[in-house]
C-alpha cells in the first residue's frame, strides 16, 4: 500500500466516521434531570440541573438544527405539544440556553418534567420530554 492508497483509505474512514457521528447525535435525543430523582425530598431553594443527549443547546430565537432549550413544567398534567409552551410560574422557560437553575418553591408536593423547545418555544416533533419526577419540598 503506497501513500496515495493510505490517504484514500483515511479519507473513506473520515467520511464514514462523520456519517456515524451525525446519526449518533440526532438518534434518540433525550432530556433528563441530572440531580433530581423521583421521590426526592429537598429544601427550597434547590438547584436543578438539566441534561440533554443527542442534541445541542441553543438560545431561543437561534435557528440551528438539532438544538433547543429547556422548559421546566411544574405541576403540569397536560400540554399541547403542537403549540409554543406558555410562560407562567408552572411553565418556566430557559431561553438563554441555561442548563441549571435555582428553584424556590413553598413546602409541598410537586411534579416536574422537562420539555425541549425549538427556537420559538415549540416542542420538537417528535417531542423530547423527560420522565416526570415527583418531589417533596420540605421546611
Amino acid at each position: 500500500m503506497d501513500l496515495v492508497d493510505i490517504y484514500k483509505l483515511m479519507k473513506i474512514l473520515l467520511i464514514i466516521s462523520t456519517i456515524f457521528a451525525t446519526f449518533s447525535v440526532s438518534a434518540n435525543p433525550k432530556v433528563y434531570f441530572i440531580n433530581l430523582e423521583d421521590g426526592d425530598r429537598v429544601e427550597s431553594p434547590f438547584l436543578i440541573q438539566f441534561g440533554l443527549s443527542g442534541m445541542g443547546i441553543a438560545p431561543a430565537g437561534t435557528d440551528r438544527s438539532n438544538t433547543g432549550h429547556h422548559h421546566l413544567l411544574i405541576n403540569v398534567d397536560d400540554i399541547d405539544l403542537s403549540k409554543p409552551i406558555p410562560s407562567s410560574s408552572n411553565h418556566i422557560h430557559f431561553g438563554g440556553g441555561q442548563t441549571e437553575s435555582l428553584v424556590d418553591l413553598m413546602p409541598g408536593n410537586y411534579s416536574m418534567q422537562l420539555v425541549l423547545g425549538d427556537m420559538t418555544h415549540t416542542p420538537h416533533n417528535p417531542p423530547i420530554i423527560s420522565q416526570r419526577v415527583n418531589i417533596t419540598v420540605i421546611d
